[in-house]
């Protein structure tokens, strides 16, 4: 019989069919309600753990490559000339009221933020075949190499001259980062056009713009912030031990004032590399720091004229929103250029198949 065994299970009368045949087919498929259903939790990592491995058989190409590693070496070398021929040359026109040992060390993590924009881009360029989450995987693994370089130099210049060390850890997630979004960027540009040359020039003009470009055009557009507005007195102003004002409480009639509303115009500078480093600097660099300022200046410039004139519209602190850490702003920004370069990019190419 065709459901039947070629041999009974053991010894004895007939033994029971392994298949039972039903209007001359044979169902063989195990029950759906016999059988649970599969835990998706287990397929999803076994996705993740393939691209993973394509992402590190694509990366161990670069790592085997004396370029990408002199490429490292050239980037933290050019950071920390650059932060020092600065500070000279500020020093020289006495920019600084007194000598700040630490300043190299700020300004060098700076520029590496700056220089892990500009190799994450060329990196993804040069490798930009593959899904979205292996581009981006293999964005994080060069990041972290050439992070794990950069932040061991710049912890060994904290060391030397004097600052905070903890700003090379955030350095090192900075960059990380960068590379890995930066790179999606560079792979999204090269995708969009068949040759090179174009994917290159699409590429280059969206580096130049998030790393100087949009730091250009909002200094241009912020004098055009500045309008009247109202303000009353403020009283029971309490400062922090930097003197910031953290509270204070509004009396009396609104009164005139000039204010630069900033942050209708300064989140388009969030997504620069060296401004988002700044803003996490802010938070580990000690107030008293002479360049701390600086580093929190764009967070000042995002939260408005509210935090800068008290009672602004007669509103007291405890009324103040909270603010926007300006980090948060700039990487999504920068995620969503690379979807829309990714995306762009893919359609493109499927009109060319």
């Amino acid at each position: 019989m065709a459901g039947g065994p070629d041999h009974p299970r053991g010894p004895g009368p007939a033994s029971e069919p392994e298949y039972e045949v039903i209007g001359g087919v044979i169902d063989d498929q195990p029950s759906g309600l016999a059988t649970p259903k599969p835990d998706p939790i287990p397929r999803a990592s076994g996705a993740f753990l393939v691209a993973a491995g394509e992402a590190w058989r694509n990366t161990r190409k670069s790592f085997t490559s004396w370029r990408f590693w002199l490429a490292c070496v050239l980037a933290i070398a050019a950071a920390w000339g650059m932060a020092a021929a600065l500070v000279v040359w500020a020093e020289s026109n006495s920019w600084f009221e007194v000598r700040i040992r630490s300043a190299v060390y700020l300004i060098m993590a700076v520029f590496l933020a700056l220089a892990s924009a500009v190799l994450g881009a060329i990196w993804g360029f040069r490798h930009f075949r593959g899904r979205v989450i292996v581009l981006l995987l293999s964005g994080v693994l060069r990041g972290v190499a050439f992070a794990v370089l950069a932040g061991g130099v710049l912890m060994a210049v904290g060391i030397t001259v004097g600052g905070p060390i903890a700003l090379a850890g955030a350095a090192v997630v900075v960059i990380v980062l960068e590379v890995a979004l930066f790179g999606l960027i560079g792979a999204g540009s090269r995708r969009c056009f068949a040759k090179v040359t174009p994917g290159a020039v699409l590429t280059t003009v969206l580096v130049a713009f998030l790393c100087m470009g949009n730091v250009a055009v909002t200094i241009m557009l912020l004098p055009g912030t500045t309008v009247m507005d109202q303000a009353s007195v403020p009283v029971n102003v309490q400062r922090d031990d930097s003197g910031t004002v953290t509270g204070y409480e509004c009396v009396g009639e609104l009164r005139p004032v000039e204010v630069a509303h900033t942050e209708h115009v300064v989140w388009l500078a969030t997504p620069n590399p060296a401004l988002l480093l700044g803003s996490i600097g802010a938070e580990i660099v000690p107030p008293d720091n002479e360049l701390g300022w600086v580093l929190a200046g764009l967070q000042f410039a995002a939260d408005g004229p509210s935090r800068q004139v008290p009672c602004l519209g007669g509103e007291s602190s405890t009324g103040l929103p909270p603010s926007m850490p300006v980090a948060l702003t700039g990487l999504a920004l920068q995620a969503l250029l690379a979807a829309l370069v990714l995306i762009a990019g893919r359609w493109l190419a499927a009109r060319r198949l």
